[in-house]
């Protein structure tokens, strides 16, 4: 898969809509997408700091520090792949999706779910990808703060941003039944 396969909506299975869950389920569905929002917090900081960076002229060396500092980026550094290889140890985060949180909705899953949940792992294998280029440009940006580094770190931000803001809708949205109709905890 690609990040431009990731991004594609046609692509994605879909889960018909279930208007039997009651408030209380819903609400404990959407639980997920708080947990999203730190992640998208950390990418609008250094989405803002990139246009900073672009509006001012100055060097690489600030968002190649920013986004070295990134959490998603710590994690991937430390904790390996997150596509879920026996061998390596998982972001925490996806960690908790497919160690945990996948296999107990995968309890109850139609195939129609399991479907949803084979794409997310596969997008989770994108998203790593997509990580590990973006710091290795950073470093590169930071060891030659020319405009075409700056460039090529610009992009593949963008890249990134786009595809984790697209897998965390998509995730939100067909897991937050299967979620609350299940009370499984976040």
């Amino acid at each position: 898969m690609t990040p431009a396969d990731l991004e594609d909506e046609a692509a994605r299975p879909k889960l018909p809509p279930d208007p039997g869950l009651s408030p209380q389920q819903r609400a404990h569905g959407r639980r997920l997408a708080q947990i999203h929002d730190m992640y998208r917090g950390e990418l609008d900081a250094v989405a803002a700091l990139l246009a900073e960076l672009r509006a001012d002229g100055t060097g690489g060396d600030r968002l190649a520090a920013a986004v070295e500092g990134m959490q998603l980026t710590r994690n991937l550094a430390l904790f390996g792949t997150v596509c879920g290889r026996d061998c390596a140890l998982l972001q925490h985060h996806h960690d908790i999706e497919e160690r945990w949180m996948f296999p107990a909705i995968a309890e109850h899953a139609s195939d129609a779910v399991q479907a949803v949940l084979d794409r997310l792992i596969a997008e989770h294998r994108v998203i790593h990808d997509l990580i590990e280029c973006l710091r290795q440009t950073a470093t590169k940006l930071a060891r030659n703060p020319d405009a075409l580094s700056f460039s090529d770190c610009a992009a593949d931000f963008e890249r990134l941003d786009r595809a984790i803001r697209s897998h965390f809708g998509y995730e939100e949205t067909q897991l937050e039944t299967s979620l609350g109709r299940h009370a499984i905890p976040i």
